[in-house]
């Protein structure tokens, strides 16, 4: 009796083992190899300067820049373009704007200099060129483009990327270019400072 209920065990086991379905195999997922990228595209840069402010007036500026590194020496040219708003809270803004070219070339570690020449559409009396005698009338928006050298450097990364901070002479000083917000030393001065990053 043993034997038969033994057998007959091992017969309902073996049978139930046959009887499962099989488990549905995963199928391999394709491998999808990563592409290299283009050694051109290993050589753009982008980014730009960011400034936010509330001192008696709202002033937001975003500046948007992109760069294409020349050769190995950590020279980056491009081009951006100058986003300003300007506004009291209880009047309309002002919004400023235009395109501008630049080189920068990197020259000791995280140390660079920046050259750029930037085109401005806005009112008259925001320009150095500005005549006080001018009627308030006949204060309207215009382009005026003027030059711009300085140096700054790179915090965090080191090497020719990250953020950086500079300080920029605009080169048109007295005569011409734009007077921009961000002067250091107060409203005409024609020392800019300028926050942003470049990655």
């Amino acid at each position: 009796m043993r034997k038969a209920f033994l057998t007959l065990t091992l017969l309902i086991c073996a049978f139930a083992a046959f009887a499962q379905e099989e488990e549905p195999q995963q199928k391999e997922k394709p491998i999808f190899f990563e592409q290299p990228k283009p050694a051109w595209k290993e050589k753009l840069r982008y980014g730009g300067n960011l400034w936010l402010g509330f001192f008696g007036a709202f002033y937001i500026d975003v500046s948007p820049m992109v760069g294409y590194e020349l050769g190995e020496k950590g020279t980056v040219a491009g081009l951006g373009a100058n986003l300003i708003y300007q506004g009291n809270f209880n009047q309309n803004g002002n919004l400023v704007y235009g395109p501008k070219l630049f080189v920068r070339q990197q020259v000791f570690r995280s140390i660079f200099i920046h050259a750029e020449y930037e085109m401005m559409n806005a009112y008259a009396s925001q320009f150095y060129s500005f005549n006080p005698n001018t009627p308030v009338t006949d204060i309207k928006k215009k382009w005026e483009g003027s030059p711009l050298l300085g140096a700054g450097f790179y915090q965090g990364r080191g090497g020719n990327r990250g953020s950086f901070i500079s300080l920029m002479y605009n080169l048109g000083y007295p005569n011409r270019g734009f007077i921009s917000p961000q002067g250091l030393g107060g409203n005409n001065s024609p020392i800019v400072v300028r926050f942003g990053f470049l990655l």
